[in-house]
């Protein structure tokens, strides 16, 4: 029997959970048919196109995450500012009419910091509170990085790091990724010494330039440039925000990276969590409050 269906609808992708009555996964489906791939009016389709099955039409709780509540999503779920946990995202959450019964579409979470800088986030609030981590710093790489403390279990603030889009928009759009060979394997002692030379320098600026004018020196080859480009980026995110003890969330091939860059930035006390199955927990803790 169904007890939750949970649907962690990104940009790109969405991965939908079904539940039973003790919170275990029962069976999980993904598509490609993410929000930026539709229009308002398709998204009820899709909905019972990937889900539909596991519904039995009126009482099971449907809760969508992600991207699905943006402003190009579905509906507008308005951003909750911190402090927030799952309970209060439950409470908040945006109730949509779909054909198989009601969902509750999950609100994102904003802060603005003690200098007035904003931020916001759409999706990560789930793989947190699924973690379970109650207090401490937890890092989500990706597109745009996110370094959140969590105080008893609540979400108390966060800063934003835009590493992964930056790194795409070098590597492919600049000047810089000219000489690269982008088809090359990943190079662990470009990448090394990527990161330290911007934990060096304290600032990814001045290191930018020399991912190309190592490459005509003959320093670097084109195979190396992309690794390079991807340490000097993270080990800045690091030396920016880094400042003890984390906990990473995400894929093990990004979560793999952090790690060796936190190493050399000298921080060993990393723990990892799968961010597949932290959306499932996530999913669940927020249904179990509608």
């Amino acid at each position: 029997m169904t007890r939750l269906i949970g649907v962690d609808w990104g940009t790109t992708n969405l991965r939908a959970y079904r539940f039973d009555g003790s919170g275990a996964v029962i069976e999980r489906r993904s598509s490609t048919r993410g929000a930026a791939t539709l229009g308002r009016e398709d998204f009820a389709e899709v909905l019972v196109e990937t889900v539909g099955d596991w519904s039995d039409g009126a009482t099971t709780p449907i809760v969508l995450a992600g991207m699905v509540g943006s402003r190009n999503g579905w509906r507008e779920a308005p951003y909750l500012p911190c402090p927030v946990d799952p309970a209060r995202l439950a409470s908040a959450g945006l109730r949509v009419e779909t054909p198989i019964g009601a969902a509750v579409i999950v609100p994102g979470v904003s802060v603005t910091a003690a200098d007035a800088i904003p931020s916001v986030m759409r999706g990560e609030e789930t793989q947190l509170f699924g973690a379970g981590i109650r207090d401490g710093l937890v890092v989500l790489p990706g597109t745009h990085s996110k370094w959140v403390t969590m105080q008893g279990g609540k979400i108390v603030d966060f800063a934003t790091a835009m590493t992964g889009e930056l790194y795409a928009l070098l590597r492919d759009h600049s000047l810089l990724g000219q000489l690269a060979d982008t088809t090359a394997a990943f190079d662990e002692t470009a990448f090394g010494l990527g990161v330290r030379r911007t934990l060096a320098a304290k600032s990814i600026v001045p290191q930018l330039f020399s991912a190309r004018a190592d490459v005509l020196l003959g320093n670097l080859g084109p195979q190396d440039v992309a690794s390079y480009l991807s340490g000097i980026l993270i080990g800045g995110e690091i030396g920016a925000l880094g400042r003890g003890p984390a906990t990473l969330i995400g894929a093990p091939r990004l979560v793999s990276l952090y790690r060796t860059a936190f190493a050399i930035y000298g921080l060993h006390d990393i723990a990892t969590v799968d961010g597949d199955d932290a959306v499932a927990r996530g999913l669940w803790q927020i249904g179990e409050h509608l």
